[in-house]
């Protein structure tokens, strides 16, 4: 080690002085192989070996949760619309607008559409005697209306159901919307 001059060896010296004239940008180690540049943090040495560039950190994935903007020896993270950057300045969580309703995901199956909390605290079954066969699912936030396709044993039998689920308690006002098209495969008709 040439930390303190007393402990150093001749060739270790050599290095030393050899250090102060290799043209570093930002600084030099003396190492067993001759002097080395390295340079400040967010930096990294260039292809010559002796000059300094900016890191990109946005290029480590996961360095920021969705969007990452790099800037000359930094970074900064930020979030998309509806979502907001979290103290870690990091990570992003989606606003909860309004605060009184957490969020919740909406699961439908082919017996039933069910609410479950992304908080972890636990949400009854949200459960319909009409529905049955749930082929499709969407939900309407601002109206608390879901709506899917509930497949009957027949084309005729197809039909689009919709109800609003207040304060995700159950289903009221449930109705049937006529649909034109049958969701079921027809054959094509025979050619003229």
């Amino acid at each position: 080690s040439c930390l303190h001059a007393s402990l150093c060896v001749p060739s270790c010296l050599q290095f030393a002085s050899n250090c102060t004239q290799h043209g570093c940008q930002g600084n030099c180690s003396v190492t067993p192989a001759g002097p080395m540049c390295y340079c400040r943090s967010a930096f990294e040495v260039g292809p010559d070996g002796k000059s300094c560039k900016d890191f990109d950190e946005c290029a480590v994935y996961g360095i920021c949760s969705q969007t990452c903007t790099n800037t000359p020896g930094s970074y900064s993270c930020s979030c998309v619309e509806g979502y907001l950057l979290q103290p870690d300045n990091r990570s992003c969580k989606a606003k909860n607008d309004p605060v009184d309703r957490p969020p919740v995901l909406l699961i439908a199956n082919s017996q039933n559409i069910q609410a479950t909390s992304l908080s972890g605290s636990p949400l009854h079954s949200l459960l319909s005697t009409s529905t049955k066969q749930t082929s499709a699912m969407d939900f309407s936030y601002a109206e608390e209306t879901v709506c899917w396709i509930h497949v009957g044993d027949s084309a005729f039998g197809t039909q689009l159901k919709c109800a609003r689920i207040p304060n995700l308690k159950g289903f009221v006002e449930e109705r049937t919307i006529n649909i034109s098209l049958s969701l079921h495969r027809e054959s094509a008709p025979p050619p003229v």
